[in-house]
């Protein structure tokens, strides 16, 4: 791929993302039912790894940070994953020679993995403190 191809998708996909963003911050996932709901959660009552994460987007991108990480915890390693990767390919489209993205070492799907799944386990667990990471 061309960096003038890398360019373009790189370009068009930070419009989807702003599109996307826009649509967050401006209509809130729990009044409006034009968002898709989790089918996890309507077949078994259980919550899934992204239950709340609408809201919880919704939520900080109007400044109601804790409000946000009450839906859903899991939205810090989201965003530290998808911040990480920006600046990586960032780096990479002006430093092609320096690629050291630690997302690409094998234990790292790994890692990410195991934490999911932990936290879809423990927030079906209907005890306290358990309950505090269901949104």
């Amino acid at each position: 791929m061309t960096k003038k191809s890398k360019a373009i998708l790189y370009s068009g996909l930070a419009v989807i993302l702003i599109l996307l963003l826009s649509l967050y911050l401006n209509f809130s996932p729990k009044e409006f039912n034009f968002f898709p709901k989790c089918m996890f959660h309507s077949l078994t009552g259980l919550h899934c790894p992204g239950c709340g994460s609408q809201r919880a987007i919704h939520a900080i991108l109007n400044g109601q940070i804790i409000e946000g990480l009450k839906y859903n915890l899991l939205i810090i390693l989201a965003i530290f994953v998808l911040s990480y990767q920006i600046v990586q390919q960032i780096i990479v489209y002006f430093y092609p020679e320096k690629n050291n993205n630690i997302l690409y070492k094998s234990a790292t799907p790994w890692v990410i993995f195991t934490i999911i799944i932990l936290f879809w386990i423990l927030r079906n667990i209907p005890f306290a403190p358990f309950t505090f990471l269901a949104p």
